[in-house]
């Protein structure tokens, strides 16, 4: 039996949910629940004496929270105590699941669970707009697992399920905290003296309103931390929360990404919530293709698919999804769309290729690189085909495609559904082309229904977006891969081992201007050696000890003839800083279009960190400037050498790393080879020879494109670098990002 025991003090409608659900999700009989009010005035006694099950204590006056808590406890029949606020709704399985953790080790002497809202670390991340919806939240997640029981220095009192004869050997809560605030951290120490273990259970969640009680009087709760918070200190001679929480990260390399171990199991556990919201959008997505609505299921995949590139979900590619993309692709075989009027541009000497968009940018990325691809590839006709937004192409895409005999068709203008769309391109595929290369985002489901069946054109699947989950490999044929990372991704996450590497295609360097004179244009000491960076804002963001920030600091201390130039990055907040604070010698600004005068007066390009920007560093090397940067532990997919084989760039410890900066920085004939030695490598894998990767590509497809066998995905828990990517997603704000 456990006893419940909740404090009231007006705030009904609050009341009767947390109640309410204590009746509806704790399994009967093994419970009493036990009010104590502090002298309500809103209708909640009344309320409180219609309820016959509840054991009521009525207070004259508001004693307070510990001191209620306290006549809880003493009204208890011997029972463990569960101190449950008010402000809370409990969900199913919650108490089963606390009680197997309280007793799975005869030390543990209380435990509390994650919610919406909480400090303490005890908050995870969570979307719903109901109770109801919360409700299915809980359903889901709540599942015994003590792989996700954590120790913990304090837990906070919201939800608490104590140990009866810990209440024996420790006591009641200390009073001097009355009204509330502070009087569970005091619980906690005294616990731990005692030889208690504190546990959060982060399988089980509670739903918390947070700070009802005293939320309507923001000034006196302020005043009340303040006080309570100098109480504990002068009880115990530290501040509440001047020791950490959890315990530290061990892990040599983890460490390096966090410091306690909250921090992990809090993203290790984002990730399982994103596993069961997609798994969630994919349940409807399979309603809707059995009533018969494949707009709708392929709607609803573009939203599953959407969400898990941007929060990862502990997986790279979902069977299911390409199961669900299959069998729409064969029900769209009999639906006329539209006539086809493109084919009388269809080359008869020529290999015609239909290069699949799904939307272009103006700057660089996989935009440019289809632009590079046309240009280079001579040997073929080359059209491009839209499928989901064309306003933000640049007009360089049409110009070049019908430079090259070929078209360039829209579909987002014609008022067309995603089905139709489908079924527009699978027709013009099969009518015009002889390969299709697909340069799609990672959440379009246009392509994968497009040729999804055993007909048409052989299919190129473009992986310009490695790092992260996407959908559409199954329908291709071959798998190009840019970086070896993104490869090893593919060949062993994935699901695909069809899989080749193709380089970035790079333009053949123009003359730089002369270096001094660079240098003056930009207002730097020709004395000084230039330091470029080039990098998206996001690339930046401090992860742990991964924190580029520091790096240009220690860089600029190191060595005061450097002046480091950093162009991409936020120039607010501590970016905005760095100019004045190493007196011009850190210069932050916004991203330019015309690189050309920062290469020309850069001596070595620094690579970004946490995440390496390859093609920014493969455009830096190509015209001889030397690259270095930090390689990421454990999460190699963020950061690598950009020439494998032939000259390293990047360094896995900070030893390593400086040691040839500083050598780069003094030794200027060491410099002068390693951007020569590195320009040879890029020109002959990026620019010179690439035409030859590309013929090699072209001859691995098979002589038909065939649908392949969806293989299950494998049984495996996220490991440490899924962890990491999430964690880096919600650092960065990509988690907050939609297409």
């Amino acid at each position: 039996m456990t006893s419940i025991i909740v404090i009231t003090y007006n705030k009904l409608d609050y009341n009767r949910l947390c109640i309410d659900s204590i009746r509806k999700y704790t399994k009967r009989d093994s419970y009493e629940i036990i009010i104590v009010d502090n002298h309500s005035s809103d209708g909640t006694v009344e309320w409180l004496q219609e309820q016959a099950d509840l054991r009521l204590i009525l207070n004259h006056e508001n004693v307070g929270f510990p001191a209620a808590c306290n006549q809880g406890i003493a009204a208890a029949n011997g029972n463990d105590i569960m101190l449950l606020n008010n402000d809370t709704i409990v969900t199913p399985q919650w108490l089963s699941n606390l009680e197997k953790c309280l007793y799975s080790s005869p030390d543990i002497g209380a435990v509390g669970t994650v919610t919406n809202s909480c400090s303490n670390f005890q908050r995870i991340s969570c979307k719903y707009s109901s109770i109801e919806e919360m409700i299915c939240f809980a359903q889901r997640f709540n599942h015994s697992d003590p792989g996700l029981w954590e120790e913990r220095k304090r837990l906070v009192a919201y939800c608490m399920l104590i140990r009866a004869e810990v209440i024996n050997k420790v006591g009641l809560l200390d009073e001097i905290f009355s009204p509330g605030n502070y009087e569970d951290d005091d619980y906690s120490v005294r616990m731990r003296n005692a030889g208690y273990r504190l546990v959060l259970c982060r399988d089980t969640f509670v739903h918390h309103f947070g700070s009802i009680s005293f939320g309507e009087q923001s000034t006196q709760f302020t005043a009340l931390l303040n006080t309570n918070k100098q109480k504990f200190i002068d009880k115990w001679g530290f501040a509440p929360h001047s020791l950490p929480s959890s315990n530290l990260i061990e892990d040599p390399d983890l460490k390096q990404w966090f410091a306690y171990e909250h921090d992990f199991n809090y993203h290790r556990q984002s990730i399982q919530n994103e596993c069961h919201k997609f798994n969630s959008l994919l349940d409807q997505a399979e309603f809707a293709l059995l009533t018969g609505d494949n707009e709708k299921a392929m709607s609803i995949i573009m939203n599953s698919a959407n969400t898990a590139h941007h929060c990862h979900p502990g997986f790279f590619a979902s069977p299911r999804l390409e199961t669900l993309l299959r069998k729409i692709a064969k029900t769209i075989s009999a639906q006329p769309v539209l006539p086809i009027a493109v084919a009388q541009n269809r080359a008869i000497d020529k290999r015609n290729v239909l290069h699949v968009l799904s939307q272009g940018y103006s700057s660089r990325g996989h935009t440019k690189t289809l632009e590079r691809w046309i240009q280079k590839d001579t040997k073929s006709t080359h059209s491009i085909l839209v499928t989901l937004n064309s306003s933000t192409n640049p007009p360089c895409l049409a110009n070049v495609a019908m430079g090259s005999g070929g078209w360039y068709l829209t579909l987002d203008k014609a008022n067309l559904s995603l089905c139709q769309r489908a079924k527009l391109l699978r027709d013009m595929a099969n009518m015009w082309a002889d390969v299709v290369v697909l340069h799609i985002h990672p959440h379009d489901p246009i392509p994968p229904v497009a040729f999804g069946v055993d007909t048409g054109p052989q299919v190129i699947f473009v992986n310009h977006a490695d790092q992260a989950f996407n959908i559409g490999m199954t329908s291709a044929d071959i798998i190009a891969e840019h970086f070896v990372p993104g490869q090893y991704i593919t060949q062993t996450c994935r699901n695909t081992l069809v899989s080749h590497v193709l380089p970035i295609p790079l333009e053949a360097p123009l003359p730089l201007e002369e270096k001094q004179i660079a240098k003056q244009n930009l207002g730097i000491n020709e004395d000084h050696l230039v330091f470029l960076t080039v990098a998206q804002s996001y690339r930046l963001v401090p992860c742990g000890e991964y924190n580029f920030i520091k790096l240009l600091k220690e860089i600029s201390s190191r060595h005061e003839n450097v002046t480091l130039l950093v162009i991409g990055a936020s120039e607010a907040g501590e970016w905005g800083l760095l100019n004045s604070e190493s007196n011009g010698r850190i210069r932050v600004m916004a991203s330019q279009n015309d690189l050309r005068p920062y290469h020309s007066a850069a001596d070595v390009y620094l690579d970004s960190l946490p995440f390496g920007s390859p093609v920014e560093a493969l455009e830096a090397g190509v015209l001889g400037i030397p690259v270095i940067g930090l390689a990421t532990a454990i999460a190699a997919r963020l950061s690598s050498d950009i020439a494998p084989g032939s000259i390293q760039t990047h360094f896995t410890n900070r030893e390593d790393l400086f040691s040839v900066i500083d050598k780069l920085v003094t030794d200027a004939s060491y410099r002068r080879n390693q951007g020569d030695c590195l320009r040879a490598a890029i020109l002959q894998n990026h620019c010179s020879s690439w035409t030859e990767h590309l013929e090699r590509l072209y001859a691995l497809l098979p002589g038909r494109h065939s649908m392949s066998a969806i293989l299950p995905a494998e049984d495996r828990l996220p490991d440490k670098s899924d962890i990491i990517w999430a964690y880096f997603q919600q650092q960065s704000g990509l988690s907050n990002c939609s297409f």
